[in-house]
């Protein structure tokens, strides 16, 4: 078989060279890697197996050890999917063990196609090691199209991340499909506007936005579990405005006016690789200690709890309490003010786990969970009757607030 003889890392020494190079050329050069690893042992070609830490199958050879984790990521998102969908890996058992198929090795024998540069974005000199993310939104008129403009132009000037947008990107001439396609399947990243209008044309598969649904699906089909495509909610609700394809992907709220900075400072640490990190482990606890009486009530250990934190109110200091898990809020059309919204946290009390509820009329309650729920209930339906609307929406993980 007459293989590239070149290994991938001799041509891309590093992972941001890997993903800028061209999708054929890295295709026949992964292939090749893979359809060697496989020759002597048919289970390799298993994503379970290959991203087994310390790469026991040399996936990320010859690449530094600080970027095979990265290394192998990259390869097994959109390159093995691309490898899947064109018939040169395939799993004849369904058991997830793929083989090069008999097309995999013609592809490898035929002499490798110049390749075609599309023309580049009208943009600046990328910078190396920045992540590459692609703008996919709907034409929405004149000042929607402004505010996506401004997105991406922050995005890349003020926050190192190299934008594909269209208006930059798709010159006159150029073939629309192929443009979506690349910039789906070759990027990093897909940021993905929501809007009802969004929702509604990708739910349908409507122009533009139908056939970029289209591609997205497909490449989410190779791997649920991506983190690739980001949804960013631009009007609406999470409910109302996200594609059905992607409503159980975490989004990212901007649909503010202007829109919250810890909302798109959440968005470029997902792109750059840098997510919040939570505090340091503490010590173990003195188990020594005598333990709260089961007598107590339960408002009596909180306030022993609180009491030590010099707490003022029933839940204490804002900047003591746990991160909270639940979050909505509420605007009333037509009436200027601040919005409301309602949190739910969830503690650690004397080794009982405990849920409070806070608004911002002041409530405060701390119980079970049923109680909570019961209490979020109850205020959620007052303000409807009140004319308020819920306008964001994040139950977070737990299945009992999805419902809510």
């Amino acid at each position: 078989m007459n293989d590239p003889a070149q290994e991938l890392w001799q041509v891309a020494s590093t992972l941001a060279e890997l993903r800028k190079l061209p999708v054929d050329q890295k295709d026949r050069l992964f292939l090749a890697k893979l359809a060697r690893m496989s020759r002597h042992d048919g289970s390799v070609l298993n994503k379970h197996n290959l991203m087994l830490p310390g790469d026991p199958y040399g996936l990320a050879h010859g690449y530094p050890d600080g970027e095979k984790q990265g290394v192998k990521e990259h390869l097994l998102g959109a390159p093995w999917t691309r490898l899947v969908n064109e018939g040169y890996l395939v799993d004849l058992n369904g058991q997830g063990f793929h083989k090069v198929s008999m097309e995999g090795h013609e592809f490898l024998t035929q002499s490798a196609e110049p390749v075609i540069v599309a023309t580049p974005p009208v943009a600046p000199p990328a910078v190396a090691g920045a992540p590459r993310a692609f703008i996919s939104y709907a034409w929405e008129g004149d000042d929607h199209q402004a505010w996506v403009t401004t997105l991406a132009e922050r995005l890349q000037g003020e926050s190192g991340v190299e934008i594909i947008y269209d208006q930059w990107g798709l010159q006159p001439g150029a073939d629309k499909q192929h443009f979506m396609e690349q910039s789906v399947r070759a990027q990093d990243f897909v940021v993905i506007i929501c809007t009802e209008t969004y929702a509604d044309r990708a739910n349908n598969r409507v122009g533009g936005v139908g056939i970029e649904t289209n591609i997205i699906t497909g490449e989410m089909a190779g791997d649920l579990l991506s983190k690739k495509f980001i949804p960013v909610l631009r009007q609406g609700t999470f409910q109302a405005s996200l594609p059905s394809y992607i409503k159980t992907k975490m989004g990212v709220d901007l649909s503010g006016n202007p829109y919250k900075e810890a909302e798109y400072d959440r968005l470029i640490r997902v792109l750059h690789g840098e997510p919040m990190q939570g505090p340091p482990i503490g010590p173990k606890p003195d188990f020594s200690k005598k333990p709260v009486s089961k007598a107590k009530t339960l408002l009596q250990a909180a306030g022993e709890a609180l009491a030590e934190q010099n707490a003022g109110t029933l839940l204490g200091s804002l900047n003591k309490r746990p991160q909270a898990e639940f979050h909505a809020q509420y605007d009333k059309p037509g009436t200027p003010g601040p919005w409301l919204y309602a949190l739910i946290r969830q503690w650690h009390i004397a080794g009982d786990v405990r849920y409070s509820l806070e608004t911002s009329r002041g409530d405060e309650f701390l119980g079970s969970k049923d109680d909570v729920i019961e209490m979020f209930s109850k205020f959620n339906r007052k303000l409807i009757k009140e004319g308020y609307k819920r306008m964001s929406f994040m139950p977070g993980p737990d299945p009992d607030f999805q419902s809510l």
